[in-house]
C-alpha cells in the first residue's frame, strides 16, 4: 500500500508540475509563456496550485491545473484538471468546463481515494477598471468514477479576487470539500470553512 502511495504521489506530482502556466488576466485561457502560483490558507488547510496552458499537454485552447491540498487531520490531496471555455459571448461572465482528478491520501491507513469528476469554473467581472470579481467551481465525481474508500467527492468553492499589483492578486472566500465514505462510515469533510490567499504571476 505504501508503494501504491508513492506512486499516486510521483503521478499527480508531474502533473501539478507541469500545470505551472497561466495568463494575465485569471479568466483567460493561459499562454504558454506565463505561470501563475496560488497560495490558500485556512485555520485548518493550506493548499498549493499551479494553473497554466493545456498547451504543455498537448491540448490547446484549455486551462491546466495541478493542486496540492493538507488538512490540519494530515489527509493530502492531490488533483489535476483540465477546462476549455464555452464558447458562447457571457458578457463580463467567464465559464470553462472540463475534468478534474482526485487522488487522496487520508490521515487513517488503507484510506485511500481516487476520483474522476466532472465540473465548471466561473468568473464574473463586477468592476472592469480594478479587475475585481467573484469566482467559483464546481466538481462532483459520483461513485461509479470514484475508487477506493469513497464513494462519491463533492467540491465546490467561490472566492473574490482583486489585483494588489501587475503580477499579484489577493483573493479570500468559502469552500465546502468532501468524501462519502464506504461502509456507512459517514463523510470525511476536508474543509468546510473561509479562506484567503495570494496569487503570483510572471
Amino acid at each position: 500500500m505504501r508503494n501504491n502511495k508513492l506512486a499516486i504521489i510521483l503521478l499527480m506530482g508531474v502533473a501539478g508540475s507541469a500545470a505551472a502556466q497561466t495568463s494575465d488576466k485569471p479568466g483567460d485561457i493561459p499562454s504558454t509563456n506565463s505561470h501563475e502560483i496560488d497560495v490558500a490558507l485556512s485555520n485548518d488547510t493550506l493548499q498549493l496550485k499551479y494553473i497554466g496552458s493545456g498547451n504543455k499537454v498537448g491540448v490547446s485552447n484549455s486551462r491546466f491545473s495541478g493542486a496540492f491540498f493538507l488538512s490540519e487531520n494530515r489527509d493530502i490531496v492531490l488533483s489535476a484538471g483540465l477546462v476549455f471555455p464555452v464558447d458562447f459571448n457571457f458578457g463580463r461572465l467567464s465559464v470553462l468546463i472540463g475534468p478534474q482528478a482526485y487522488a487522496a491520501l487520508l490521515n487513517e491507513e488503507n484510506n485511500d481515494v481516487m476520483a474522476l469528476s466532472l465540473g465548471a469554473e466561473l468568473r464574473f467581472v463586477l468592476d472592469k477598471d480594478l479587475d475585481f470579481a467573484i469566482a467559483g467551481w464546481g466538481y462532483y465525481a459520483p461513485d461509479i468514477l470514484t475508487f477506493g474508500s469513497a464513494d462519491k467527492l463533492t467540491d465546490l468553492g467561490v472566492q473574490a479576487e482583486i489585483p494588489l499589483s501587475k503580477q499579484m492578486k489577493g483573493f479570500a472566500g468559502f469552500r465546502w470539500f468532501e468524501f462519502d465514505l464506504t461502509q456507512g462510515q459517514g463523510k470525511n469533510k476536508l474543509q468546510d470553512e473561509l479562506y484567503v490567499g495570494l496569487g503570483y504571476r510572471f
